[in-house]
């Protein structure tokens, strides 16, 4: 479609070109795009114009098509060129500090009109999706120049020479924290390899669209593993499975760092893949289990934005409520999961239904018991945070859970054979 589009684009005239009057629908349909894109084309020009004439031109973010955001983006017409000139002169103005242009491709013809203008502004966000080889290089350089960048997108197919490239400018640059990857050919383990070692001081990950699967899955794993200052991963998209989530379980074990992991749209994943990463945040097996869990990430297989928490299952909620809490300790966060252990949730959340047998006035010798590890250890435990009283604490989880709690108390209320012998003796 490219060579038709080239041909017909002498149908419009020149003038209106050079204005970037606004192209319709309909004319788009006519050389050749179909009914959705035709639309998205007009729809980009009017983006454009929104922002270009408003008067004010105080704009400080700019977002070309992003809710319409598509893995697959549409074709670039050089039609469009005269509309980019317009917002490469509108960015001069040097207010804007987030750029984001998705859903279109981006060749080399409109990247040299925009590039030499954000090197010349303090642009803080930039995303810009439907790259080609060659854009991918440009933008390769266009990083290393621009040291004001703290997040950036890119959409299009890396090979192995331009991840070494971009891995390294990522790695090396002064101020960048987040990085966003879609469609980038990440399913090449190498590539996905070269990409993970320049990121080790991202704050915020996205791997997006690129079916990853069980082959990426152990490196994604490793790099969770890996401790590294990372709060915040995407993952969607990415064909991974129910096995998958095992592994990405266990290396949630082993991360003290990430608040947020998002596993939306990986459709293969089933209740059984669900319950492994919860089980990476609350391991109810044994005392060790539930201190060994994961007490600060949120992990999500839905789409965060358009489904509330209170319509999730009572654990997920309870869960991420306890590990999304910055006002409490780890050390509080586990004896809260070790309520929920001994409670249950399979009715409502802390049901004590288990516990209804037992002789009311043995619960405030519960209570006490609770509270005296409590407060004797706190100052103890918050200088060892991984011994968090595991003695006692085991104890007290094996007693309840066994059914033993009788007879931990039986004998509080009274005096042993021992001790009634002694009394006979002070008295006479």
């Amino acid at each position: 479609m490219n060579q038709q589009n080239n041909n017909q684009a002498a149908v419009l005239p020149r003038r209106s070109r050079r204005l970037a009057t606004l192209i319709p629908a309909s004319h788009w349909i006519s050389i050749g795009y179909s009914n959705e894109n035709a639309q998205l084309m007009e729809d980009l020009q009017n983006d454009i114009k929104k922002y270009c004439d408003d008067s004010r031109g105080d704009e400080t973010s700019i977002t070309i098509l992003g809710r319409y955001y598509s893995f697959n983006p549409i074709p670039h017409h050089d039609m469009l060129l005269p509309h980019w000139q317009k917002l490469a002169k509108y960015l001069q103005s040097g207010s804007v500090v987030d750029l984001q242009i998705t859903t279109i491709s981006l060749p080399t013809s409109v990247l040299d009109i925009l590039f030499p203008v954000l090197q010349s502004i303090n642009l803080t966000n930039l995303e810009l999706c439907g790259l080609d080889y060659d854009g991918l290089l440009r933008l390769t350089y266009f990083l290393k120049e621009s040291t004001s960048l703290l997040g950036i997108g890119v959409g299009g197919p890396f090979d192995v020479s331009i991840a070494r490239s971009f891995s390294d400018k990522v790695r090396n640059h002064p101020t960048l924290k987040v990085l966003r990857m879609r469609r980038c050919g990440l399913s090449n383990i190498s590539i996905l390899e070269i990409i993970l070692k320049g990121c080790t001081s991202m704050k915020g990950l996205a791997i997006e669209g690129d079916n990853l699967g069980s082959d990426g899955a152990p490196l994604i794993a490793n790099f969770i593993r890996g401790n590294y200052p990372l709060e915040m991963l995407g993952l969607g998209c990415n064909t991974i499975s129910d096995s998958d989530t095992s592994i990405l379980a266990s290396a949630l074990k082993e991360n003290t760092n990430l608040y947020w992991l998002d596993l939306n749209e990986n459709n293969n994943i089933t209740e059984e893949g669900e319950k492994n990463l919860l089980k990476a945040l609350f391991d109810p097996t044994s005392m060790n289990s539930i201190i060994e869990s994961n007490h600060k990430c949120r992990v999500f297989l839905y789409d965060f934005d358009n489904t509330s928490i209170t319509q999730r299952p009572p654990l997920e909620q309870e869960l991420f409520s306890i590990n999304t809490d910055d006002d409490i300790s780890i050390q509080q966060k586990i004896r809260k999961k070790i309520v929920l252990a001994l409670c249950g949730v399979d009715g409502s959340l802390f049901d004590l239904s288990h516990l209804n047998d037992l002789p009311l006035q043995l619960m405030p010798r519960v209570l006490e018991l609770v509270q005296e590890h409590s407060w004797t250890r706190t100052t103890s435990v918050n200088n060892m945070p991984h011994q968090l009283e595991k003695d006692a604490l085991s104890r007290l989880f094996h007693t309840l859970r066994g059914w033993e709690l009788p007879v931990l108390f039986e004998n509080l209320n009274r005096p042993s054979a021992n001790a009634k012998r002694k009394r006979r003796k002070t008295r006479r």
